[in-house]
């Protein structure tokens, strides 16, 4: 162990030296240069008495007014320390010789035959990558001239200009939406494997057993629930065991974490980080449980991540029989950034390759925290059962309830990235199940909500899912009093949420209110949707009323109420229907009726541009007896109506084997719409035809409509509609007669192969005979029969290495090839 640590100790000296050298030679030679530069220029003019005192001058002003970029600033950025006084210990060297990093300058002639040379290295940097900020990089764009010219000294003919900013095309945002997609759904089961991760037995034995014997008997309880004050003092003690190492010699941490690197380093550093990553991964909760139970047992010598702090923290939770979820901010890949951005970061392709660095993340953003179910009962107040999920930040000490801890230094308001917004926060249960609580965290909702892709329904999908799960794992294995308290706390959840998004701000403008979650405007509504009750009204925009989207309604026309929802419209409400639209016949004829009558507009307007912009005179001309109708004029052929305006319907069951169809003879499965009581839906290829074969009554489903180009609408049918006693036998039959089926074209094929076989024989025997007679005795060498013959010796070189093989010619007759083959 002492000859590792020594061994280490060393390396990472060898690698301050190195990066030490490697600057200051980068730095001189930068300097170098400069001079050079002003001494060919300032020569041409003819003024070569002045350029060196000029030249002392400027340096001189340089390091007086730019701050930050004089040798002791770099050296103190990169904590190297700089050798300013002589070898033979005299005072400091002038500014003339010495260089930018402290080492003795040398001439114009010496530095022109110097040239850039790469040192092979060929140890491991793997474990020295450095996490330094972009602003803190020092590279050969930060010399000193460079900075003068962007704080306004230099030529503007040497300003760079603007890059011009580029749209994204339409795959690259199609695929960008899919990108992002992907993403969240792989960030989501990461979440899942990491907290299956902390349900581990040994884990938590592991962890519960280094906790003191006070916290643990005033953090066991029989509800699963936990006092404030006691979580917050297991918290404490936990941040503490937890806790990053504090280095003795602050300097070597310095060193590490702010050397700078060339390229060629960064590349084997980062090799060499993904192949200890690969060789360590096992892609299991059992490899991530094995890796936290190691970061728990160097706790204290080693730095353990927040994502890893929080399955421990949850891992803890469980061990003393407390109810306990994870909850992450997950960060996907941002919808609505520019393609720049995406560019640098690697999701969309560009020609220019990208640099090799490492970026550290912004401090003070909490991304993964745990929550804990805390018994909620005040003074005046002893019910226990009332239960809340309270938040904890594990690495952080007094961080019990504490949301503003969470929220950090996230920026607020409309400015606010994706990353300050969080657009998803989801919290982890142990029985894999996932809510999403992002309304619990974010500072506004709607600015979260801007951050997603505008289609949420996916999102709904996997939200669903991942609830069902945590719901049927509650009524499965939980006790009735756990049960109670759980379902008590995410009840009580989700109404403080639906609380703390019904009190933002309304939007101002259209542009902020448009695709808006809490509230909406009528002209944002499609044509099957209107407000109802119309009240309340919290506000106006541009003089148009302002309403909470839960006063939004869908229409539906009143056979998709039957078949979708199983309800009717009332007879006396028939007649009074919420809207009628257009179908796609209707739309055809009014804008064909369009064309037509502003046709004869031109034609009585003679070519008159003040007549066709005149609305009076389209007025009085519309009352001649041959204007075409207005299109506006024509209602609307489908009526929508409201669910209010509806009541319960029960369809016609089907009776004595019987399927009850439409006039059209099939069952409308459209849209989400359910077959008939007593009916099933069984959709297999050629399943009509086997219960067509079993004299079986059927219904055929359609399932959709196909539209093609000039308005024509195809009905789509798939599968069929049966009674629900004939639907095992006719399965099995179906599933004989797909077997029947499959053996049939089976003997197909083989009967078919073997003509073809017959006819390929056939043919290479007539050859062969024909070569043989019409040949004059000569032998025959088969270029077909050589390549098979090198095929074998090679394979039989690679089998035996050691003995080689010597190919042959074979030379084969008609009878013998065919045999051979």
């Amino acid at each position: 162990m002492r000859d590792a640590d020594a061994a280490r100790r060393a390396d990472a000296t060898s690698l301050r030296s190195s990066s030490k050298r490697a600057v200051e030679a980068t730095l001189e030679k930068r300097e170098k240069r400069r001079r050079r530069d002003d001494d060919k220029a300032q020569l041409a003019e003819g003024n070569a008495t002045t350029t060196a005192r000029a030249r002392v001058n400027d340096d001189a002003e340089t390091r007086r007014t730019i701050p930050g970029r004089s040798a002791a600033s770099i050296a103190a950025q990169l904590g190297v320390a700089l050798p300013f006084a002589r070898g033979d210990g005299s005072t400091a060297a002038t500014d003339d010789d010495v260089g930018a990093c402290g080492v003795d300058a040398k001439t114009n002639a010496e530095s022109s035959e110097e040239e850039w040379d790469d040192v092979d290295d060929e140890r491991d940097y793997g474990a020295y990558v450095p996490d330094v900020e972009p602003e803190e990089r020092v590279g050969l764009e930060d010399a000193p001239e460079n900075a003068g010219r962007a704080s306004g000294g230099g030529d503007a003919s040497t300003t760079k200009k603007k890059k011009k900013s580029r749209r994204l095309s339409d795959d690259e945002r199609r695929n960008l939406l899919e990108t992002h997609h992907t993403h969240v759904m792989c960030l989501v089961a990461r979440g899942r494997l990491v907290r299956a991760a902390a349900s581990s037995e040994i884990l938590r034995a592991l962890v519960t057993s280094c906790a003191p014997r006070r916290l643990v008997d005033a953090c066991t309880t029989a509800t699963a629930t936990v006092e404030v004050s006691a979580l917050a003092r297991l918290v404490d003690w936990f941040a503490d065991a937890t806790a990053p190492p504090i280095a003795i010699d602050g300097d070597d941490v310095l060193g590490a974490k702010k050397a700078v690197k060339d390229a060629r380093w960064r590349r084997l550093a980062f090799r060499a980080a993904m192949h200890r990553a690969s060789a360590g991964a096992t892609g299991s909760a059992c490899g991530i449980a094995a890796r936290l139970a190691s970061l728990w047992a160097l706790r204290g010598r080693t730095e353990i991540s927040e994502e890893e702090c929080a399955a421990l923290f949850a891992a803890l939770c469980q061990g003393l029989g407390l109810m306990c979820r994870v909850v992450s901010s997950l960060e996907p890949v941002p919808v609505r950034a520019s393609a720049a951005k995406l560019e640098s970061m690697g999701v969309l392709h560009t020609p220019k390759p990208l640099p090799l660095e490492t970026v550290r993340r912004r401090e003070g953003l909490v991304r993964h925290w745990c929550e804990v179910l805390c018994a909620r009962h005040d003074a005046e107040s002893n019910d226990k059962g009332n239960a809340r999920w309270v938040s904890v930040v594990p690495t952080t000490r007094a961080s019990v309830d504490a949301p503003e801890i969470i929220f950090g230094n996230r920026k607020r308001g409309t400015t606010a990235d994706a990353t300050s917004s969080m657009p998803y926060v989801v919290a982890f249960y142990a029985d894999s199940g996932a809510r999403d609580v992002t309304r619990k965290y974010s500072a506004a909702f709607s600015q979260a909500l801007h951050h997603r892709t505008p289609d949420w329904k996916w999102w709904e999908k996997i939200t669903e899912h991942v609830e069902r799960i945590h719901r049927d794992a509650i009524a499965r294995d939980a006790s009735p009093e756990l049960r109670k308290v759980v379902e008590t706390a995410d009840a009580t959840e989700l109404f403080e949420m639906d609380v703390r998004s019904s009190k933002e701000r309304v939007p101002g403008t259209m542009t902020e209110i448009k695709n808006h979650p809490l509230w909406v405007v009528e002209r944002f509504l499609s044509r099957s949707q209107c407000i109802h009750p119309r009240h309340p009204v919290k506000g106006l925009i541009a003089g148009e009323p302002v309403f909470p989207r839960s006063c939004v309604k869908e229409l539906k026309s009143a056979e998709r109420w039957k078949s979708e929802c199983r309800r009717r419209v009332i007879d006396t409400l028939m007649n009074s229907p919420v809207r009628k639209i257009h179908s796609r016949a209707s739309q055809a004829r009014v804008k064909a009726l369009t064309r037509a009558r502003e046709g004869w507009f031109m034609t009585q307007a003679e070519g008159s541009k003040e007549h066709l912009d005149s609305e009076e005179w389209r007025v009085s001309m519309s009352e001649h007896d041959d204007c075409p109708d207005d299109p506006q004029r024509i209602p609307g052929d489908i009526a929508l109506y409201g669910e209010w305006q509806t009541e319960p319907w029960t369809p016609p069951a089907a009776v004595g084997g019987l399927v009850p169809k439409n006039d059209r003879g099939n069952v409308d499965l459209y849209g989400n719409a359910l077959p008939p009581p007593g009916t099933v839906h069984v959709n297999l290829p050629r399943i009509a035809k086997t219960a067509k074969s079993m004299s079986i009554d059927y219904a055929p489903a359609l399932v959709g409509f196909e539209y093609k180009a000039g308005g024509k609408t195809l009905p789509v049918f798939n599968g069929i509609v049966v009674c629900e006693e004939f639907k095992d036998d006719l399965l099995s039959k179906h599933e004989e007669a797909e077997e029947t089926r499959r053996l049939a074209i089976e003997a197909k094929v083989y009967k078919e192969a073997c003509l073809h076989w017959r006819l390929l024989l056939g043919a290479i025997w007539t050859r062969a005979a024909l070569r043989e007679e019409f040949q004059d005795g000569e032998v025959f060498q088969d270029p077909t029969a050589r390549r098979i013959a090198a095929a074998r010796a090679m394979h039989e070189s690679d089998n035996h290495p050691t003995a080689p093989v010597a190919v042959e010619p074979l030379e084969l007759g008609a009878a013998a090839y065919v045999e051979e083959l």
